[in-house]
């Protein structure tokens, strides 16, 4: 039996993870007055929303510039209003509407809910809720005319704290669902300058692009075109003092055990050591499969990373078809004459024959010593093993009986006929990494990014430990190396807050070294609110991969539900999840047919491994498992971007707001967390029940902004707000 495939993309979309967020279009909205009754308020579109930020030491100037556009043929008159992110200060405010100056208020909490709550009641739309504790700024708009574009554009500035050398900054992008159309742009750039170096750059809710300059410059940016939705944007970045640069991001409920990020950089102008000599053996496909596009572009990235060895290091390079053919015997250091002959062997190498993989492996690794020196081996192949030993299981089970060098094996599967869980394997097996270059990409580029990571090994043989408090489920399980102009994400879980001392311990060439840092672990602060969710998928994704590459194990598929279900992460095989019934969704336990559902896309999985479908999967596991935001992009390269209309489904079904995940059931938001034998106190929408339940819990509005029927999960039980026509 095979794993359903509804569209390339829909397997995309659901295997990476479903990080979804509220509709988010803007980070200020227009309140259009309404007409006279019995005509009915009108609607503006967004076109464009793009953010600017400055950082000079510390002081954050934002500029926001929005594009409205009336499609109306009246002229109409609204109420601007911008939500202040949370605990920030505005100085400076000014704002202008087609380049003319514009008076605005700035109102405080108490203000501001008064407004947004009045709001609400006219409208009888809650999605303004979401803002409820919020302050507010607020400005009176006209004329908008007829079929016309209006563009504001404002500026604040604002004081960054640092927290251990760690610097935040957040740009609020207000929810407002009274814009249902998609922008045709939305980026953010942020330019950084900074007395210090600046190291860890890291969002944990966006992809972004980043471009130093020197080490005390740097800018970040992420774009996005045609969007349905976005996010609030978050940027973390750290001043370092010490060699081994941390920032310790934490969560906790008060009763609960918490989850902490670690994120590791080297401080290049800190580390006083010379440049770590490694060993690394290119092994590279020749069969005829490559054909000659394939084998000119592999050649390419050979080329490239002969070229940015460092003189210390030491390698081979190894081609094979049927047979195995070497540039030298064996290793060789990596002078000029040496390079520039490795570069002519290269311009030797042709396609034909067949696919010995698992002689290559073993020649290479023959080749690699007992050594202090790091050990590598860049595998790149686009078959499957055709002669010599063709089981995959014997040819995994060779390289880590053979690897007793302690070498990383980074493997290259290029096209759909390569097999996954034997790459896959044999990288996981051998502390190295996969990937995929898939018919439209290049190898070229796909390598040389790569080796542009790793070229420069900083620490080795990693080990992460904690005092003062017990630390578990860590993850990655097998920490990697740490590189030049590299950053490590560690998640995990922990028992109790207070003082906390991490020690990171590795090897600088044959040197032992620890570098300590101490911080503080919160007892009960809730603010980084990404962070279960972000643990979770990785989580999950260590879960699949002991599932798909070990064999059946009841427990994990249990508890790959339980954490999709509890977090909104829908894989392949959690996609059920989406479908079921209210009353089954509430069910505590799950059944026995969603278990065998369950178990049988993973065992389908497992038995898929060569074909398209098989590489698809393998990448986007990839992506899972070294998720490091809770955004999705499901338009990677052009092989994804067709539209999926069960994707978008699975999105309009689906919210995560902070920890909770709510399901669109019968036209009900349902809490994850409620059951069938959770109390219900129900409470009708927009009535004066309803705001004093606001009032006296002020965080549950980011909630009652789903909509006018919503079940949520509170300690005394859960809340039913309906309207109408609910059920």
């Amino acid at each position: 039996m095979k794993i359903r495939f509804f569209s390339k993309v829909r397997f995309l979309v659901l295997s990476l993870f479903a990080f979804l967020t509220l509709q988010v279009h803007s980070s200020g909205f227009i309140i259009i007055n309404p007409f006279p009754e019995p005509q009915k308020p009108a609607q503006l579109t967004i076109k464009n929303h793009n953010v600017k930020v400055s950082i000079d030491k510390q002081i954050a100037t934002t500029k926001v510039t929005q594009v409205f556009h009336n499609p109306s043929n009246h002229d109409l008159e609204g109420t601007y209003i911008f939500p202040v992110p949370q605990n920030v200060s505005i100085n400076n405010f000014t704002i202008h509407v087609n380049k003319k100056p514009l008076t605005a208020k700035i109102l405080d909490r108490d203000k501001a809910r008064a407004i947004y709550e009045s709001i609400v009641r006219k409208r009888k739309d809650p999605a303004l809720l979401e803002y409820v504790g919020r302050g507010m700024v607020q400005a009176r708009v006209y004329p908008i005319h007829a079929h016309s574009d209006m563009r504001i554009s404002f500026e604040y500035s604002e004081i960054l704290k640092a927290d251990n050398g760690s610097i935040k900054y957040c740009h609020s992008l207000a929810t407002n669902k009274n814009y249902k159309n998609v922008l045709d742009n939305a980026s953010i750039t942020v330019n950084i300058s900074s007395e210090k170096n600046i190291v860890n750059l890291y969002s944990p809710t966006h992809e972004l692009s980043v471009k130093k300059n020197g080490k005390t410059k740097a800018m970040v940016s992420c774009e996005e075109k045609n969007v349905r939705s976005n996010r609030d944007f978050i940027l973390y970045y750290t001043i370092p003092n010490d060699e081994i640069v941390f920032n310790v991001l934490t969560y906790k409920e008060s009763e609960q055990n918490g989850f902490f990020l670690a994120m590791v950089s080297p401080n290049v102008n800190k580390i006083n050591q010379p440049v770590v000599a490694k060993n690394i053996l290119f092994v590279v496909d020749r069969s005829g499969s490559m054909g000659r596009e394939k084998m000119e572009q592999a050649k390419d990235a050979l080329k490239f990373c002969l070229q940015n060895l460092n003189e210390q290091d030491h390698f081979n390079v190894i081609s094979f078809d049927y047979e195995i053919s070497m540039y030298k015997n064996g290793l060789v250091k990596a002078g000029k004459s040496q390079i520039q002959q490795a570069l002519s062997y290269v311009d030797t190498l042709h396609a034909r024959g067949c696919t010995n993989i698992d002689e290559a492996l073993e020649t290479a690794l023959q080749q690699l010593p007992e050594s202090e020196d790091p050990n590598m081996i860049i595998f790149l192949t686009d078959g499957q093993p055709t002669v010599g030993e063709c089981n995959v299981t014997r040819i995994i089970e060779n390289a880590k009986k053979r690897n007793g060098a302690n070498t990383r094996i980074f493997s290259f599967g290029v096209g759909y006929d390569v097999n996954t869980t034997l790459l896959d394997k044999i990288s996981l097996d051998n502390k190295g990494t996969s990937d995929y270059v898939l018919p439209s990409e290049s190898i070229e580029t796909a390598v040389s990014n790569f080796y542009k990571k790793v070229a420069n090994p900083v620490l080795t043989d990693l080990i992460l430990r904690a005092t003062g408090t017990n630390v578990k489920e860590i993850f990655p399980i097998n920490l990697p190396d740490l590189f030049h102009g590299s950053q490590l994400l560690v998640l995990g879980r922990y028992t109790n807050g207070g003082n906390v001392t991490l020690a990171l311990s590795g090897k600088q060439n044959t040197i032992e070294k620890q570098y300590l840092f101490t911080t503080q672990f919160t007892n009960n602060d809730t603010s980084n609110d990404f962070l279960p969710r972000l643990w979770a998928t990785r989580k999950i994704a260590y879960l699949i991969d002991n599932i798909v590459l070990e064999g059946k194990n009841k427990e994990l598929v249990e508890e790959i539900i339980r954490l999709s279900k509890k977090y909104g992460i829908i894989t392949e095989y959690t996609s059920f999840l989406v479908d079921v019934g209210a009353q089954e969704f509430s069910k505590d336990n799950i059944s026995l047919e969603r278990l065998d559902k369950t178990f049988d896309s993973l065992y389908c999985a497992s038995q898929e491994q060569v074909g398209e479908n098989a590489v698809i999967r393998a990448k986007s596991q990839k992506y899972l498992r070294n998720s490091s935001n809770t955004c999705t992009n499901y338009t990677k390269n052009e092989h994804y971007s067709e539209t999926d209309r069960r994707g978008h489904a699975t999105q309009e079904k689906i919210r995560t707001i902070r920890t909770r995940t709510f399901y669109l059931k019968d036209g009900v938001w349902i809490d994850s967390d409620h059951t069938d034998s959770s109390p219900i106190i129900k409470i009708k929408s927009f009535s004066k029940k309803y705001f004093k339940l606001l009032k006296k819990n002020p965080e549950l509005g980011v909630y009652l902004a789903l909509g006018k029927n919503v079940i949520i999960k509170t300690n005394a039980g859960s809340i039913q707000v309906y309207d109408d026509l609910a059920t």
